[in-house]
């Protein structure tokens, strides 16, 4: 029996189709399931097409689908729907074929390359010297195919001389060869740029037979194609929007997703790279092979909207298996735990924590002390930013506690600081009360004490976040003593640190993850434009690997193109409202973009009203809530701080003149929302 393989952008798209169509698709999928020779199909094959597997089906009066005939098997592909002539259009000159090595479905045009390949000719400047190596000279002609690039695109290949040349070529190739090729004129090797692009060297034993043999593909990982399994499973997909990600990941992704690993592993990865993505599956995955009904899987995170977003959407891609999976944020994470353990008081608000300290230095002014007084500020920073951060009870680990960042101390200052700090515990407790970080760390001693149960698997996202506290708090949770697999799994990004300065390697907390770090070099949400701009923002900054060494950000690279993000200069509030404001207007009716597709960050009066002046509603994010999406309109508003973890077709940003490491941080957060356009003012 045959069967119909479907292309992301079917399904993409099938929203977009008049509902006869759809219904017309959705009959032409369901036959194929049935019987795939009954002649109602109608498969015509398509004239003047380079590729003689192109056949076409009529699902309406002035539609055509094109479905791609196997040479060999019985797996046909659906790749795309439209009108008569632009269907026939877009197929005329395109090649399909199943890749030797890689095993994946491949589409691209020869003629097209081969014209990108020539225009990058003619723009080398003329010279008597022979040319310079170029990286990719290095490989043979069955490497170049190894690294997946189809054998007919292979002298388009060697016509690249320079970086230059490879970016006008490499839009021309099969992602998956532009992606490997990458990382081979970035230096590496060709093994390892296969293994840290596609997880893999080759197919094994889904190779198939030739170039017209699609009958494995659905044994391949694919960010592209999709095998529908019944008629209920077409009737789920089709009838709601669904998001690609909940169907589709890269093959590097789904490795990730099935790791079996004993020990904790760590993935990190630029914004916008997919580490949520594959967190939510990777999640699914484990809650589905639990094999105790009593057992949990635990994903936390640092930032309360991040975690309400990833609860919603993990419910969205298995209802099931969401039923084993707790959702949580790591400070509602600790108030559970010390709640259930009897604890009856709460947490200390700013205004609780300065009427403390005012209190506390009621008693004793430091300014009281002479030469070498310390400045209130400075112990309220000491406790924050160590004490409090490490989870110090005592005066001997303040002694002999790493300060690491902070300014030098003696063992006589420590002891003299000790007893502000002793002071200010003495009152949180005759209160009731506890701090953030306090919260943290009782719920660790309460975990470790055995008063709170363990957890199967646990997830973290937002890694960079965590202090030190908080990665203790993971890890007691978790089972990494006892050579379980899967224990634990920490996702983050250093280029995303906005909530703590100070830089905890995984180590210091006992979580050890050497020989078991990946990262995530492809960049799915952010076109390439906006990508290499927001890394701009911190050129220069020491940007770490959450476990004390460097991110290594060669190779990353995003999936797509699109318009230069744009810079505008004001003097007042007022006209950066009213930029915004014309900007959104425009993408509106020339783009068809809709408003909650666009965000505008931080929140403040005057877009609201510039806004408002031009009938485009807006809705500010709540903390503790997630995006409601195309069902309410409205030009989303929120802080830099709370878009994160969210994505935007379009992202307007308002900065001032000030660059220090923090605005930095936040401007790239805010940046990496945006896919397609990004518009930054600066104002002041």
């Amino acid at each position: 029996m045959a069967t119909l393989m479907l292309h992301r952008d079917v399904l993409k798209d099938f929203g977009r189709l008049p509902a006869k169509v759809q219904k017309k698709v959705s009959e032409l999928i369901r036959k194929f399931q049935e019987d795939s020779t009954q002649a109602s199909i109608h498969l015509e094959t398509v004239e003047q097409t380079v590729d003689d597997k192109v056949r076409s089906a009529r699902v309406g009066d002035d539609w055509r689908a094109i479905v791609i005939a196997p040479q060999r098997g019985d797996t046909f592909l659906l790749m795309h729907v439209d009108h008569h002539d632009e269907a026939y259009r877009w197929c005329r000159n395109k090649r399909f074929e199943a890749h030797g090595t890689l095993g994946v479905l491949q589409v691209f045009d020869i003629e097209m390359a081969e014209e990108a390949a020539e225009r990058s000719r003619s723009a080398e400047p003329p010279s008597d010297e022979s040319p310079e190596e170029y990286p990719l000279d290095r490989l043979s002609d069955d490497e170049l195919f190894q690294a997946g690039v189809p054998r007919a695109l292979i002298p388009a290949v060697r016509a690249i001389r320079n970086d230059a040349a490879f970016e006008e070529v490499v839009g021309y190739l099969p992602p998956e060869a532009g992606q490997v090729l990458f990382w081979v004129a970035a230096g590496r090797s060709l093994e390892e740029a296969l293994e840290e692009t596609l997880g893999a060297v080759d197919a094994g034993a889904a190779r198939p037979e030739g170039p017209g043999d699609f009958s494995k593909l659905a044994q391949v990982a694919s960010a592209d194609l999709v095998l529908v399994e019944g008629e209920e499973e077409l009737r789920r997909i089709l009838a709601e929007d669904i998001e690609a990600w909940r169907v589709f990941l890269h093959p590097y992704q789904r490795k990730l997703k099935e790791w079996d690993v004993k020990g904790p592993v760590k993935i990190s990865g630029a914004a916008g790279t997919g580490k949520t993505v594959v967190l939510m599956h990777r999640a699914v995955h484990l809650a589905e092979r639990l094999p105790d009904g009593k057992d949990k899987v635990l994903v936390t995170t640092f930032s309360a909207n991040l975690s309400v977003t990833i609860e919603d959407l993990i419910r969205k891609l298995n209802p099931t298996a969401a039923k084993r999976i707790e959702v949580t944020n790591l400070h509602q994470l600790a108030r559970t735990i010390c709640l259930r353990a009897g604890w009856q008081g709460r947490v200390a608000d700013e205004q609780d924590l300065s009427a403390l300290w005012s209190a506390v230095f009621a008693e004793r002014d430091p300014a009281s002390e002479g030469d070498g007084a310390f400045d209130r500020d400075f112990i309220r920073q000491e406790y924050d930013e160590v004490v409090d951060a490490m989870g110090i009870d005592s005066e001997e680990e303040y002694l002999t506690a790493a300060r690491t960042g902070r300014s030098r101390l003696s063992r006589q200052q420590r002891r003299r600081l000790w007893t502000w700090f002793q002071a200010f515990n003495r009152l949180l407790q005759k209160r009731g009360l506890l701090t953030f970080e306090g919260t943290v760390h009782q719920a660790r001693l309460i975990v470790e004490r055995g008063g709170f149960p363990r957890y199967r698997h646990v997830l973290v996202d937002e890694l960079q976040d965590f202090g030190l506290e908080g990665l203790r708090l993971i890890a007691a949770l978790s089972r990494t003593e006892e050579d379980a697999s899967n224990p634990l799994c920490v996702f983050g990004d250093g280029h995303q640190r906005i909530n703590r300065q100070a830089k905890i390697p995984l180590s210091r907390a006992g979580i050890n993850v050497v020989g078991r770090s990946r990262r995530l070099k492809i960049n799915y949400r952010t076109s390439e434009q906006i990508r290499r701009w927001a890394h701009s923002l911190l050129s220069g900054m020491d940007i770490n690997d959450l476990d004390g060494g460097h991110a290594d950000t060669t190779g990353d690279r995003s999936v797509f193109r699109a318009s230069e993000p744009v810079a505008v200069k004001v003097t007042t509030w007022e006209e950066a409202g009213t930029a915004i404001a014309e900007w959104v207007k425009g993408l509106c009716g020339t783009h068809q973009v809709g408003t909650h597709e666009i965000c505008v960050a931080p929140v403040f009066g005057e877009v609201r009203s510039a806004l408002n002046a031009l009938n485009i509603p807006s809705l500010e994010l709540q903390a503790n809530k997630a995006d409601p999406g195309p069902v309410e309109p409205g030009v989303r508003l929120g802080a830099m701080r709370r878009i994160k973890g969210l994505e935007f077709k379009a992202v307007a940003m308002v900065v001032d003149g000030q660059f220090d490491d923090r605005r930095r941080l936040e401007r790239y957060v805010a940046a990496t929302r945006a896919r397609q356009w990004l518009l930054v003012v600066e104002c002041g």
